[in-house]
C-alpha cells in the first residue's frame, strides 16, 4: 500500500512525437508546475524519483524515473503522445530494453477505451463509463483473451474529488474498497496534466488525499493510510509523510518550476 497518493504518477505511460522529444526540457515547464518528485522509503532505505520534461508548448512529454538501493539501480522512461485535439492518446514506458505501451480511444472528448500492449505480447483492454456530468464512474477490465476479469466503481464527493473506489474481480475472488478524504490544497498531478482526460483515467482528484481506508476480503483487516503535508506559498505540497497503520512508509519531496 505504499505511495497511495502517487499511484497515478507511477502508472502514467506514454510515447511522444519526434518533434516533441527533440525539444523536451524542464526549462519549458510553466511556472509553478511540478518538475520532480523524490521518494524515500525509510523501512527499506530505498530512494526513487520521477522527473518531468516538457515540450515548447509547456506540455509534459516524458517522465524519467529511477530507484536506488544499496545494491541496485533501476531506471525507466515514460513518454506521451498528443492527438490533434491536444489530448494524450498514447503512452509508452521503456524499462531495461522492454517497451509497454497504452493507446486511448476517445468519443465526444472522453476516453472510452484503452488497450495496454505488454512486452510479452498480451493486450489488456479497459472500458470507461461516465455519468451525465462526465465523471468516470466505472471501469471494466479485460484480460488478454478479452474476458472481463474485474470492475471498478467510483463515486465522488461534492467537491468533485474521488470519494470511494470499489474494485472487484470476477465472482468476488478479490475485493478492495477505498474511502478517501482530502485537504483543500492543489493537487500537483492535476496541474501537471491540466485539461487532460488522462486525469480521469488515472484518478487524479482536484485536492490531495489526506487519509484512506482500505477494506478487502483478504482477511488482513482494514488498512488505514494517513498522509501529512507541508505546503508552499502557491498552495501546493512541498513535502509529505505517508503512514500505513501508524508506520511511516514514505517521505516525499516536491519540486516546482520557478
Amino acid at each position: 500500500m505504499k505511495n497511495l497518493l502517487l499511484i497515478a504518477s507511477l502508472i502514467l505511460l506514454g510515447s511522444c512525437s519526434s518533434d516533441d522529444s527533440d525539444s523536451e526540457s524542464q526549462n519549458n515547464a510553466p511556472s509553478g508546475t511540478l518538475i520532480k518528485i523524490e521518494f524515500y522509503y525509510p523501512q527499506t532505505d530505498i530512494l526513487s524519483s520521477n522527473t518531468y520534461f516538457f515540450n515548447k508548448e509547456g506540455k509534459v512529454v516524458s517522465t524519467r524515473g529511477n530507484s536506488v538501493t544499496s545494491t541496485e539501480y533501476a531506471e525507466y522512461t515514460t513518454t506521451f503522445s498528443y492527438n490533434s485535439n491536444g489530448q494524450i492518446w498514447k503512452s509508452s514506458t521503456t524499462y531495461e530494453g522492454s517497451i509497454d505501451y497504452t493507446e486511448f480511444t476517445f468519443n465526444n472528448g472522453l476516453i472510452i477505451e484503452s488497450l495496454r500492449h505488454r512486452n510479452n505480447g498480451d493486450v489488456l483492454r479497459t472500458l470507461y463509463n461516465y455519468n451525465d456530468d462526465n465523471q468516470l464512474i466505472n471501469k471494466q477490465h479485460f484480460n488478454a483473451n478479452n474476458e472481463e476479469t474485474a470492475t471498478t466503481n467510483i463515486t465522488f464527493n461534492s467537491n468533485g474529488n474521488i470519494e470511494n473506489t470499489h474494485y472487484e474481480r470476477t465472482f468476488g475472488t478479490e475485493i478492495r474498497d477505498y474511502t478517501y478524504e482530502y485537504d483543500t490544497y492543489n493537487n500537483p498531478q492535476k496541474k501537471l496534466f491540466e485539461n487532460q482526460e488522462l486525469n480521469s483515467v488515472v484518478g487524479n482528484s482536484f485536492n490531495n488525499i489526506t487519509s484512506a481506508i482500505l477494506l478487502s476480503n483478504s482477511g488482513s483487516g482494514n488498512t488505514e493510510i494517513i498522509i501529512e503535508y507541508t505546503y508552499n506559498e502557491s498552495g501546493y505540497p512541498s513535502t509529505s509523510n505517508e503512514y500505513v497503520d501508524g508506520d511511516l512508509e514514505t517521505q516525499v519531496t516536491y519540486t516546482y518550476m520557478e
